[in-house]
């Protein structure tokens, strides 16, 4: 498995998109309309997904998130204004809050058609939708070293941008429910740890070899080495209607990755990284992260580790937008908007317009 370097600490944004009815706000299988009406600039970031009523948003590698993100919210404008003219809207929200599976068409291709026919029930159930995070790294031990310490610090990237806390018309409790429709899959959810890219080639040929995989596009890990880019891939954040904020959280992965620069990590229990996981997913900002200092609050934990990237001149390095980074740290994704307007008698269904990026 080669390793192709990357230029460091670039960063490429994929958003998944759902789409649905002006009217009803049901979904709708309208990702052809828009593979037919995008503008060439729009078509060469525009991607099928699995869903009919679903599409994906790719930036190429960038050299700031503000440049991926903007790359992102001027596509997503061509998107509503399509949208707008043949009446559906484009939706940013980690799963949709009340719409039935069993309504749900599949987009026609064969590797789709392939992973439905072993998973079944399960994957007739991915109403979900995410955020998916690379940033660049030049060395194999750098991989490294960035998804071990990823691995470690996943919560707070679910706590950042949660907003999936409905699902078929209930009220599930999580601030993340998408989390815990994927980690059914048998290669996704929390990864062990890997700390060369030989280990990991060892354990990826032992699934290829026997017929379960085809390429990493099969791995579904909730974070995802990508010798092949260069890149380390963050996938545990939900699809998020807010693009400052979508930018800040790249950010805040960039500086993580940086920072993990020749820190040696050591081995960490898996049952201390699945719980404080699932901490995240179940309580948000206000979860507890575990480590060998203790306990801590997940937010308190955010700001901690910025601290720590400012002191060490990370913020300034990577030319982050501090003012936008502060601001969106400083506040609360969407589900918690969408849970406080819910116990205040909003119904679900009118809770799926929170979805609309401002």
């Amino acid at each position: 498995m080669k390793f192709n370097p990357s230029k460091p600490y670039t960063v490429g944004l994929e958003l998944e998109v759902q789409l649905v009815d002006s009217f009803t706000f049901e979904l709708t299988e309208k990702s052809f309309v828009l593979f037919d009406k995008a503008s060439e600039k729009l078509s060469s970031v525009l991607h099928k997904e699995f869903l009919q009523s679903m599409v994906e948003i790719v930036s190429p590698p960038c050299n700031s998130s503000k440049e991926a993100t903007n790359i992102l919210r001027e596509a997503y404008e061509e998107v509503k204004k399509i949208g707008e003219e043949e009446g559906f809207y484009p939706l940013l929200l980690g799963t949709h809050p009340f719409a039935d599976p069993c309504e749900i068409r599949i987009t026609k291709d064969k590797r789709y058609e392939r992973l439905l026919k072993e998973f079944q029930i399960v994957l007739k159930n991915f109403l979900i939708f995410g955020l998916h995070i690379h940033v660049g790294v030049e060395s194999e031990r750098e991989l490294w070293e960035a998804f071990n310490m990823t691995l470690k610090y996943l919560p707070l990237f679910i706590a950042l941008s949660s907003s999936s806390p409905f699902y078929k018309g209930r009220f599930t409790g999580l601030h993340s429910y998408r989390l815990k429709i994927f980690e059914q899959l048998p290669r996704a959810g929390v990864p062990e740890q890997f700390f060369s890219t030989e280990e990991f080639e060892g354990m990826f040929n032992v699934l290829k070899n026997s017929g379960f995989v085809e390429s990493l596009k099969d791995i579904w890990w909730d974070v995802r080495p990508r010798p092949d880019y260069g890149t380390i891939e963050l996938r545990v954040c939900d699809s998020i209607p807010d693009f400052n904020r979508i930018e800040a959280i790249a950010d805040f992965f960039r500086l993580l990755v940086a920072w993990s620069k020749d820190k040696k990590m050591g081995r960490f229990y898996h049952q201390v990284v699945k719980q404080n996981r699932w901490n995240a997913v179940r309580h948000g900002l206000e979860g507890m992260f575990i480590d060998a200092d203790g306990v801590e609050n997940i937010n308190s934990r955010i700001h901690g580790l910025v601290e720590e990237f400012d002191r060490e001149g990370l913020i300034e390095r990577l030319g982050i937008r501090v003012d936008n980074l502060y601001n969106v740290l400083s506040g609360f994704p969407i589900s918690y908007r969408m849970v406080e307007a819910y116990k205040k008698g909003e119904s679900i269904r009118k809770l799926a317009k929170f979805g609309l990026a401002e």
